[in-house]
């Protein structure tokens, strides 16, 4: 509170000045406060995807609109209270200094405009209107709220100015394999409607154009596929779609069917061309996605650093106190009396040499489920079903010494556990629903 401006004459309308800031001062920092507002953004967003766009007077959006109606008030309300408690621009701290305040007076001020020339028509009327689009960008509120959230905006834009020089060396190469793709591809992407007919000297007429049982004339037409490479302007576009991995095959298949310039194409007619477009997919969907990949996580550890910057701590001093704190730590049963025969037992399941049997088996139980395959004969599938029942019987020996060694209770506190004793289950099941299956399946005798 002593932080807050305060105003210049200890009259009546500064105390009430004094009172009315303080009021809103202690609103805003309330416990909930924040909460409260995530959860309307949270609200609104909902409401907003909610909408129907295409039927304007859908009763769902006449609902919807008083909604938005409530939610632009509830927005309203926190505007005024902050502009109130931080004040407007002069001072440093100022609602209007903040970018983030600028954003929600943009979105707020958009939506009570839209909703001023409700009603009314016009041409202008109508852009105005149109001001409640900016209602889009309500979820990008909850950013600032949430620090980790805001941590990551904030890599982003930070990774800007690296991201551009990236991506200009990235058109730099794309121009060149484009340089090199119109000289190996420019005019070779034309095509006959009739596949017979290769020229477009000959690809004149009409053809017959055979369709299951339907027969039907078809005029011949010489064209050009979609994307091509008679400029660089194209082969920019080209390359890119190719570079999405969308579609890629078939423009790789119209590269090795490519004959000679204003010829049609020929199946598999020059197939190392192929090479060219592995080239590209080692330089630019591997090479350069994995530095913008990790120009991310560098910036992201540099602002993790730099937020760290005043800590008197090392880097690697924080570290260690962060692993401390985060650790937790590992339980390890043990029965109490060494001489019972559960210690026994225990001991027998903790030792390296029961744990080596048991990663055989799932090794070899591996192996097994390998070894299946369609039209295998009846001797073969006999002998996969009996190893299956085998290495069942096996785990679930190793399920019961456990429960045994460590108690049911303290057996089931392990995650891994846990997933062991269902898996084992669900291989039981499995083999009695097949047995139970196959008996009833078997005609009893006359």
């Amino acid at each position: 509170l002593q932080s807050l401006p305060r105003c210049p004459q200890p009259d009546l309308t500064s105390a009430l000045c004094s009172s009315v800031r303080r009021l809103c001062h202690y609103v805003v920092n309330l416990r909930y406060f924040e909460m409260c507002i995530l959860l309307v953004i949270t609200m609104s967003s909902i409401a907003l995807a909610a909408e129907d766009p295409v039927h304007a007077n859908a009763p769902r959006n006449n609902v919807l609109k008083y909604l938005d109606y409530v939610f632009t008030g509830v927005f309203t309300f926190e505007m005024v209270i902050k502009m109130i408690d931080l004040g407007l621009l002069l001072h440093p701290g100022s609602y209007f200094r903040d970018l983030w305040n600028i954003l929600d007076f943009i979105v707020v001020s958009g939506a009570l405009v839209a909703f001023a020339c409700t009603g009314t028509k016009g041409k202008d009327i109508n852009t105005i209107k149109s001001l409640r689009v900016l209602r889009v960008l309500r979820p990008l509120k909850t950013i600032k709220r949430l620090p980790k959230l805001k941590a990551v905006f904030d890599c982003v834009v930070n990774s800007l100015k690296n991201v551009l020089n990236i991506l200009i060396v990235y058109i730099l190469f794309m121009f060149i394999f484009a340089v090199i793709a119109v000289q190996l591809f420019k005019g070779k992407f034309f095509y006959c409607t009739d596949e017979s007919k290769g020229l477009e000297k000959d690809c004149r007429g009409q053809f017959l154009d055979y369709d299951r049982d339907d027969v039907a004339a078809q005029p011949r037409e010489w064209r050009k596929y979609e994307f091509h490479y008679d400029n660089v302007l194209w082969a920019f576009l080209t390359l890119f779609t190719v570079s999405t991995g969308e579609g890629w095959p078939l423009v790789l298949k119209h590269s090795m069917d490519a004959t000679y310039e204003d010829q049609g194409p020929s199946p598999g007619f020059r197939m190392e061309t192929s090479i060219f477009y592995v080239v590209y997919f080692v330089v630019f969907p591997f090479f350069f996605v994995n530095i913008f990949v990790a120009l991310i996580i560098i910036t992201f550890q540099e602002q993790g650093d730099k937020a760290m910057s005043d800590c008197s701590l090392e880097k690697n001093e924080r570290a260690c106190i962060d692993f401390a704190i985060n650790a937790k730590p590992l339980t390890r049963y043990m029965p109490e009396n060494k001489q019972s025969y559960q210690y026994k037992m225990w001991k027998f399941v903790v030792s390296p040499p029961f744990e080596y049997a048991i990663m055989t088996l799932i090794a070899l139980n591996t192996v097994v489920l390998m070894m299946k395959f369609f039209g295998a004969p009846d001797w073969y599938e006999s002998m996969l079903k009996y190893l299956n029942i085998v290495f069942t019987a096996l785990f679930t020996l190793e399920c019961i010494l456990k429960i045994i060694a460590f108690g049911p209770l303290n057996y089931l506190s392990a995650a891994w556990n846990i997933f062991d004793f269902v898996t084992v289950l669900g291989s039981i099941t499995d083999i009695l629903v097949t047995e139970i299956k196959k008996l009833r399946s078997v005609e009893p005798f006359p």
